[in-house]
Parts: structure tokens; sequence; C-alpha cells
């Protein structure tokens, strides 16, 4: 692997586990709407920007409609909503283990909805290792978060759900999809949607303009979004899928060490077992099911910007 490569594996890893450990620090004094909201609106102007200066122009034909609605409303709007919601109540480090079930999820309704992509031993064999380490997390899931800890991790593997059937439809319909403008109008949307629900919802709470909270929703838009999903579609189309995969692996591993130093989050030898195996299996998927050279006009990222 070349110095490149393995320096932007490294800069993508490091980010997207960092995530989670911001996201549980402005929960903790930013509104959750407003965060969403703010995370979106700037991440979507950047991708903006980036879709114009590429100049490749978009016309939304009724299939590319019908792709953009389902990632708008399911994966933008609602899946981020119970993320940010789940993320409360449970340790940062449980959510980015459980968005590493994502692609056994993306796997598993496929082989319903998709003749040409059934499952195999191998793929079910990556399906059952994820499976049971769920099972042993929830054994102790008592101990993986606050009040509420089993419904946030309900919230939260429902937002898995929700955010992978657009990534099964979009496979269903193969419409060309550009990223960018896809990610530029469905965080637009959900990030005005997010922020017209704050006013609403969130008009007598105090928003924090203090410059740790500001660099938290900085780095969720912006390192957390915007150059995560850019060097993941570099590397879709320079770096062979056995390579890749593992990015199911690292970013919970970050996530892990982060919220064990700063936020105090252990886990117990039973839930160590039980994330590694969902890291396994979510890893275990992602070589099976992909071809060793994508392009980024056809399909998404399996792994979700949390």
């Amino acid at each position: 692997m070349k110095t490149k490569t393995i320096l932007l594996y490294i800069i993508m890893s490091l980010c997207w586990g960092l995530t989670w450990f911001f996201l549980k620090f402005s929960l903790k004094a930013m509104p959750l709407l407003w965060g969403i909201s703010m995370r979106f609106l700037i991440a979507g102007s950047i991708f903006w920007i980036i879709y114009f200066i590429k100049n490749d122009r978009v016309r939304i034909m009724p299939d590319l409609r019908s792709v953009y609605i389902r990632f708008t409303l399911l994966n933008y709007t609602l899946c981020y909503l119970l993320t940010y919601w789940s993320t409360q109540f449970i340790y940062s480090n449980l959510g980015s283990i459980l968005w590493s079930l994502f692609p056994i999820c993306v796997t598993g309704m496929a082989h319903i909805y998709l003749p040409d992509d059934r499952l195999n031993m191998k793929k079910s064999l990556s399906m059952a290792i994820g499976f049971i380490g769920t099972v042993m997390l929830l054994y102790n899931g008592e101990s993986l978060g606050e009040d509420k800890v089993f419904l946030g991790i309900f919230a939260m593997l429902l937002a898995i759900i929700m955010a992978a059937w657009p990534n099964v439809y979009l496979k269903i319909k193969k419409p060309v999809i550009n990223t960018f403008h896809l990610n530029a109008v469905g965080m637009s949307i959900a990030g005005t949607i997010m922020l017209c629900a704050s006013l609403l919802f969130e008009s007598g709470q105090t928003i924090p303009t203090d410059g740790a909270n500001i660099f938290a929703i900085l780095f969720l838009a912006i390192p957390g979004t915007v150059v995560t999903w850019g060097i993941y579609i570099w590397m879709l189309n320079h770096v062979h899928v056995s390579r890749l995969s593992y990015v199911a692996f690292f970013p919970p591993m970050v996530a892990i060490f982060i919220g064990w130093i700063f936020l105090g989050e252990s886990l117990s030898p039973i839930s160590l077992v039980g994330a590694g195996l969902v890291i396994t299996g979510g890893s275990l998927i992602n070589y099976q099911s992909r071809s060793p050279v994508q392009s980024t006009e056809m399909e998404l990222s399996p792994i979700p910007k949390d």
C-alpha cells in the first residue's frame, strides 16, 4: 500500500472514530436538533461548492428523484435524528460498534430484494458472527450507557435499518449517481428540516457559543463528514476492496480508545468480545460483497457518516 493511501486511510479512520466523541460532547450542552441542522447545513454548503467546482451537472429524472427522496428522508433526516437521540443514552464507543452492523444489514436486505445478490456461505457466516456479537453486547447492555440505555440501543439499531434501505433501493434502481450532488441536496434539505424543527421545539433552550462547542460542530461537519466522505470516494477508485473493507474495523477501535480515555467509557470482557465479533462481521461482509474496483458514480459508501 502506497504512503499516500496509508496516510489518507489513517486520516479517515481517525476522523470517523473521533466523530463519536465530538457527537457525545456536543449533545451534553447543545440542543439536539440545532446540532444536526448546523452540521448538515455546513457540510451541505461545502458539498455544493465541490459540486459546482467539478462542473458535472445533474438532471433529476424520476428514478433519480426517488433515490434522493429516500436518502434525504430516511438516511439524512430520520437516521441521524435517531442516531443523535440514542447517543444521549449509550456510550459513544457502542454507537460506533453498532454501526459496524450497517453492511450486514444492507447485505440481508439485498438478499431479499436483489436476485443477483443472494447470500452465500461466506456472507451468511459474516452475518452470524455479527449477530452473535450483538447478542453479547446486549447481554451486558446496562453497563454500556446511562438511563434508557436499551431504548438507546434499539433506536440506534432502527437508525441502521433506515440507513440501509436507501442503499439497497439504489442498487435496485441503478441510476447514475453524483455523490457530491446527492450529499449537497440531501444534507441541505435535512439541515433545513432540522433547523425548522429546532426553532419550533427548542426555542427556549440555550445555544452554546463557546469555542469548544463551536469546534465540535465544525469537526462533525468538516472532518467528520466532508473530509471522510471525500477520502472514501477517492479510495473507492484507487484501493482494492480487501483493503478498503477494513474501514469497518479501525474507526470503532479509535472510538473505543477515545471513549475510554476522555469519557470514562469502559467495556466489560464479554462486551469487548462482542464488539470484536460485530466489527469482524462487518469487515468480512464488506470484503465478500464488493468487487475490487468500483465507480463512485454508481454506488455509495457502505459505512454511513455517523
